[in-house]
C-alpha cells in the first residue's frame, strides 16, 4: 500500500504533520521498520532524511530516541550523523540519555564509529564512560561501557535469568539422574536373563541376544543412557559457570543443548521400555502402549519447554 501510495500521490511524500514532521519522523517514531525501508530504498524520498521537524529533529534524532537500531537509517549517505536539535544534541547524545538496552547499546556503538563525538560533555552528564582501547573493531580508539548505574541494572537483569535457568536445571538434573541410574540397571539385567549353562558356549550370555526387539532394547538403552550422562556433565558445566556473569549466553546455550539431550534420552527410553516389553507379552499390545507413551511423553516435556520459554524468555 505505502509503494501504491508513493506512485499514485508523489506529493504526499513531502506531507508534513502539525510538528513538521514527514513521512519517515512518523515511521520511526512508530517504530515500523519495513515502512522505513521503503522510504529509504525510494530514489525520490532521499530528502526526507535530512529534513529536521519543530524541534530541530531528524529522523535520525527519533531513532536514537526510540532506541530502535536500524543499519539502513544510521549508514545513509545522506543522514547528518553529527546534527544539533534545537536542543543542542547529536543523535548520539540522544543515545546516551537514554536506559540501556541491547539495540541501544548497539546504535550506540554504530553513532560512535562514525569518526567524532557531538557534544563534548556527555561523559558527565549520562551515566556512560568511555575507555583507550585501540584494538576496538569501530577504529575510533574507544570503547564503549555501562556506566555503574545502567551496568548494574543490566547485570541484576542478567543474573536473575540465569537463576532461574538454574532452578530448572536442579529439575532437570534430577531426572537425568534417575534416566542414568535405570538404565544402567537395564543394561546389566537384561529382560530373559542370561545363560547359566556351564556346558553351553554361550555361557554369560543374554538368552534373547537374538530377538531384533532385544539389539533393539540394548541400542535405545545406550542411547539414554549416554544422553543422560551427556546431559548431567553439561549441568555441571553450567553450575560451575553460572556465577560469571559474562557468560550469560553460555549458560542459556548450554541449557538448551542439555535439555535436548535430555530429551532424546527420555524418548529412548520409551523405546527401550517398549521393546523390552515385546519379548514378553504380545507384539500388537506393546507397540500400542508405546505408541500411548510416546504421544503424552513427547506433549508434555513440549508443553514444559514452552512454558519455562515464556516464563524466562530464553529462546528454545
Amino acid at each position: 500500500m505505502i509503494i501504491e501510495l508513493l506512485n499514485h500521490f508523489r506529493d504526499c511524500r513531502y506531507t508534513l504533520n502539525s510538528n513538521n514532521q514527514n513521512a519517515l519522523h512518523v515511521a520511526v517514531l512508530k517504530n515500523q521498520d519495513k515502512v522505513v525501508r521503503i522510504l529509504l530504498g525510494s530514489d525520490k524520498c532521499g530528502s526526507l532524511v535530512d529534513e529536521r521537524d519543530i524541534d530541530g529533529n531528524t529522523p535520525l534524532h527519533l531513532l536514537a530516541a526510540s532506541g530502535n537500531h536500524m543499519c539502513e537509517l544510521i549508514n545513509h549517505p545522506r543522514a547528518k550523523k553529527m546534527s544539533f536539535n534545537k536542543e543542542n544534541q547529536t543523535p548520539l547524545d540522544i543515545a546516551l540519555s537514554c536506559t540501556a538496552t541491547t539495540k541501544k547499546e548497539k546504535l550506540v556503538e554504530d553513532l560512535c564509529s562514525i569518526g567524532r563525538f557531538g557534544k563534548r560533555d556527555f561523559e558527565v552528564k549520562w551515566k556512560y564512560e568511555y575507555m583507550p582501547n585501540p584494538n576496538d573493531e569501530t577504529g575510533t580508539g574507544v570503547k564503549m561501557r555501562l556506566g555503574k548505574d545502567d551496568h548494574d541494572k543490566a547485570e541484576k537483569a542478567d543474573q536473575t535469568e540465569v537463576k532461574s535457568i538454574m532452578k530448572v536445571a536442579q529439575i532437570h538434573i534430577v531426572v537425568a539422574t534417575l534416566i542414568m541410574t535405570i538404565t544402567f540397571a537395564t543394561g546389566i539385567t537384561l529382560p530373559g536373563g542370561f545363560e547359566s549353562d556351564s556346558d553351553s558356549p554361550n555361557q554369560g550370555m543374554a538368552i534373547l541376544i537374538r530377538k531384533t526387539a532385544i539389539r533393539a532394547f540394548v541400542v535405545s538403552d545406550v542411547i539414554a543412557f549416554t544422553c543422560s550422562v551427556v546431559s548431567i556433565f553439561i549441568y555441571f558445566f553450567m553450575a560451575d559457570v553460572s556465577a560469571d556473569p559474562q557468560m550469560e549466553k553460555i549458560v542459556k546455550k548450554l541449557y538448551n543443548l542439555a535439555a535436548y539431550f535430555q530429551f532424546f534420552s527420555m524418548l529412548a527410553v520409551v523405546i527401550a521400555f517398549a521393546t523390552g516389553l515385546n519379548t514378553l507379552i504380545s507384539r500388537t499390545f506393546s507397540i500400542e502402549l508405546a505408541f500411548l507413551m510416546h504421544v503424552h511423553l513427547t506433549e508434555l516435556t513440549y508443553e514444559r519447554m514452552i512454558e519455562y520459554a515464556i516464563i524466562t524468555d530464553v529462546k528454545l
